[in-house]
């Protein structure tokens, strides 16, 4: 059956089911994208909350409990391994492009249009949320197109011109154009565009004004949020994003909104393969989508949320020597290989080096070796090693990864706890494995079944009988 036919089959079997069930399309919809987020990344996440816990005490994550299933194809228009733009492209325009374009056919010759964008054309409310910045690969498929997703510069005044109604993440990468001096800055532009900045939560909960929103943390500049591990109380998360958009549409968004949330940094973590760093950011994730399924329960006939990744990253395994899983032992990582690299940078530069004795006690702190986690003299004399490679001698260079560059010792020390852990990896970019999707509400049987990342917003199209080109 060629390609053109299968379309033709499964539009009609769409209409079909949906006409059986006598219903329509859902008034508000939850896309949650947990970017590198493979099953394994679930499962580690799954195990380590049934084992240790979370922070705010339940015993399990909420969306592997969904009643719909399945997974879901990530490959691109160039390549069998994706990358996120392309990814973010197909999840919210449907069609696939190549690697490393945003919201633009694979020959960049036009721009596509997104569901979000049609869905305002509608009068829907639209927000992006994210823990990266809003700029970034993953919510800019949502409303630019540009043929690199470098650019983010233009990729922001794409943003200011989509006259979406929420935008919260860590901010722009670019807010002044490095092509045109003369361009306006962002932020400027925002403001004629009529959107309203806050920095941090104290400043949004005390204003009034609840329309066309850009919610930032309270710094100036920032590529992320926190990550969990590292987060205080004072500090913006992508829970507290979440719940503030959700809130602002409970009020205003009367005829329905899509509310895209990415959770960005699972993918960070596991590109510096930090797994304590990526079961953490994966269960902050899950407090996110208990804010939509709360909703979901007081609206059950009117909502849908759908739970999924752009890609797998990291080749994250579970298993490295025997039919052990020491998922829990993550739980003595008291902050992310991040955090770790700043710290020992600091000792680096202090007028007195630190001794052997005294970075034992950091990691003991820090890892919980040698007091709760058993190190062998070998895995010593290893860390030891690298210790006076990086620290006396100053022989050794930052171990670099896609969003980081890392103290040595900080990835040798985080590996060895990975390893105690039973988790291994076989790579620091993304893979070509499928990616989990997790589906409740409103039309949730039509995403059984294995499914194409484009799936997420085609059948949505076909259940709002829109065209892939009309507004």
């Amino acid at each position: 059956m060629t390609r053109p036919m299968r379309s033709v089959l499964f539009g009609l079997l769409l209409v079909c089911a949906t006409l059986a069930h006598g219903t329509q399309a859902p008034k508000y919809i939850f896309l949650f994208i947990g970017d590198g987020m493979g099953f394994n990344h679930v499962e580690a996440s799954q195990i380590y909350a049934e084992k240790v816990g979370t922070d705010t005490g339940e015993r399990s994550l909420l969306f592997p409990t969904f009643p719909v299933m399945t997974q879901v194809c990530t490959r691109s228009a160039s390549h069998l391994i994706t990358c996120s733009s392309a990814a973010a492209t197909a999840l919210a325009t449907g069609e696939k492009t190549t690697n490393y374009v945003i919201g633009m056919d694979a020959k960049k010759q036009h721009g596509l249009k997104s569901l979000a964008r049609q869905l305002k054309g509608k009068g829907y409310k639209i927000g992006i949320i994210t823990s990266a910045s809003i700029d970034h690969a993953t919510p800019g498929g949502f409303y630019a197109s540009q043929p690199d997703r470098s650019m983010y510069y233009e990729i922001g005044v794409d943003a200011a011109n989509s006259g979406f109604d929420f935008f919260g993440g860590a901010g722009l990468l670019q807010p002044r154009s490095k092509r045109n001096a003369s361009a306006p800055c962002l932020y400027d532009l925002f403001h004629q565009k009529g959107y309203t900045m806050y920095r941090g939560m104290d400043a949004y909960n005390r204003s009034h004004v609840k329309d066309k929103v850009l919610l930032f943390p309270t710094d100036t500049v920032s590529g992320s949020l926190k990550y969990a591990l590292d987060r205080s109380e004072k500090d913006l998360g992508l829970p507290d994003l979440t719940k503030a958009c959700l809130d602002n549409f409970a009020e205003t968004a009367k005829k329905g909104f899509f509310m895209m949330v990415e959770g960005g940094k699972i993918d960070w973590a596991a590109h510096a393969h930090d797994a304590a760093t990526v079961v953490t950011e994966t269960v902050d994730f899950d407090q996110c989508i208990r804010l939509a399924y709360e909703f979901y329960k007081k609206h059950p006939d009117e909502t849908l949320i759908l739970v999924t990744a752009d890609h797998e990253t990291g080749g994250l395994g579970l298993g490295n020597s025997d039919t052990n899983l020491n998922i829990e032992l993550l739980k003595y990582q008291q902050c992310s290989q991040e955090a770790l690299t700043n710290a020992m940078r600091k000792m680096k530069t202090a007028k007195a080096v630190p001794s052997w004795g005294e970075m034992k006690s950091f990691l003991k702190k820090k890892l919980g070796f040698w007091e709760q986690i058993t190190i062998t003299p070998h895995e010593e004399l290893e860390l030891l090693i690298c210790y006076e490679q990086s620290f006396l001698k100053k022989k050794s260079k930052d171990i670099v990864s896609l969003y980081a560059k890392d103290e040595p010792l900080a990835v040798a020390a985080v590996a060895l706890l990975d390893k105690k852990a039973s988790i291994g990896w076989t790579t620091k970019s993304h893979t070509g494995a499928p990616v989990p999707l997790y589906v409740v509400g409103k039309q949730a049987h039509l995403y059984s079944g294995r499914r194409d990342n484009t799936d997420m917003a085609n059948i949505l199209r076909q259940l709002f009988n829109l065209k892939q080109w009309e507004e």
